[in-house]
This record gives C-alpha cells, sequence and structure tokens, in this order.
C-alpha cells in the first residue's frame, strides 16, 4: 500500500475520480450514463418543484422521503467509488483520507460546489460545506435548512468510504441566509 498512497498524489486522485465519474451521452438512444448507471437530467429548479408538490400533498413526510432517497444515492455512489478505486490498486481506500476527501469534493453530481472542510477517519468526524448549493435555492427563503436531500447523500457516500455508519446535520443554510451551507457528520450513537 505505501506505492499506493504515492502513485496517487492528490492531483492524480483527482483525475482518478473524474475518470469513474465520467458521463455518457448515448444520443442514438437517448440516453445518459453517470457512474455506468442510467440517469436523467433535470433542470435545477425541477428539485424544488417536486418538493413542494411533495410538501403540498405529503407535509413533512416529504422531507423522509427525501432523506432516504438521498441516502440511498449517496450509498451507491461510494459502493461504485469504493468498486473502481479497488480495480485500480487502491485496496483500502478508508486508509487514505485524501482519496475520501477528494472523492467527496469531486462527485460532480450538480450539488454545488463541495469541500471536505475536516476529515478525520478515526474518528469517523467530518466538516463539509457546500457553495452554490441546490436545495439552498431561493436563498434566504428558509428559517431552517433544506438540504435534507444533500445531507443524507453526504452521510451514504461517507458511510461506505470510511466503512462506518456516520449520521450529519446542517449546521448553516444559504436558504437560511447564511454564506454557505455546512454539515457536520458523525458516527452514528454520538
Amino acid at each position: 500500500m505505501s506505492g499506493s498512497t504515492d502513485r496517487f498524489a492528490s492531483s492524480g486522485l483527482r483525475r482518478l475520480i473524474s475518470s469513474i465519474n465520467s458521463i455518457r451521452f448515448k444520443d442514438e438512444i437517448g440516453e445518459v450514463e453517470y457512474f455506468g448507471q442510467k440517469v436523467v437530467m433535470l433542470r435545477r429548479d425541477a428539485f424544488s418543484l417536486m418538493r413542494k408538490e411533495m410538501m403540498r400533498i405529503g407535509g413533512n413526510s416529504a422531507n423522509i422521503i427525501l432523506g432516504i432517497a438521498g441516502r440511498r444515492v449517496g450509498t451507491e455512489e461510494g459502493r461504485a467509488l469504493l468498486s473502481k478505486a479497488e480495480a485500480l490498486g487502491l485496496k483500502t481506500p478508508q486508509a487514505m483520507p485524501e482519496f475520501v476527501r477528494v472523492a467527496i469534493e469531486e462527485t460532480n453530481m450538480g450539488f454545488g460546489k463541495i469541500h471536505v472542510d475536516e476529515l478525520n477517519i478515526v474518528s469517523g468526524q467530518a466538516s463539509v460545506s457546500i457553495s452554490n448549493s441546490f436545495e439552498s435555492e431561493p436563498v434566504a427563503s428558509s428559517t431552517r435548512p433544506a438540504c435534507i436531500f444533500t445531507l443524507s447523500y453526504l452521510e451514504g457516500i461517507l458511510s461506505q468510504l470510511i466503512s462506518r455508519e456516520v449520521r450529519g446535520r446542517e449546521i448553516d443554510c444559504r436558504a437560511k441566509g447564511d454564506k454557505l451551507c455546512r454539515f457536520t457528520l458523525l458516527p452514528e450513537g454520538r
């Protein structure tokens, strides 16, 4: 493993992650693939419109659904990243904080610009900030944090990448008027 760390310096890890995260447009059959999975591309406001309709119909249960969906998407993406990393010779990415950091920051799923501010693999703690979070629009439109899908996504992907269940909370949110959306993630039960 010692050679793996040198072989995958930060810039190399970014290239590795972006090669794993490649998007393929299959114009001849009208499909788009991301991570080898079929995806649908929507305008950013489509998510807000769906959330509003779910809230109108189901009340707060909409947030539960968004949380479950976000965690599932993050979990699946984390598994895909681990599988690809292991196939490329990174046997234990959990032992490489830089891999975990880059994997989260370079997901490029349109959630906004993700930055891992703090990461402690041993304790399972992380702090993440997102500028331009898609869930926080319109800015200053809420009294509570709004990034439920994104928070759950971060829980899912981080849990997979460090092989430890984590839960989090959003402590700042642009929807409340804060400058960035900030999240803290801790091992489950803490």
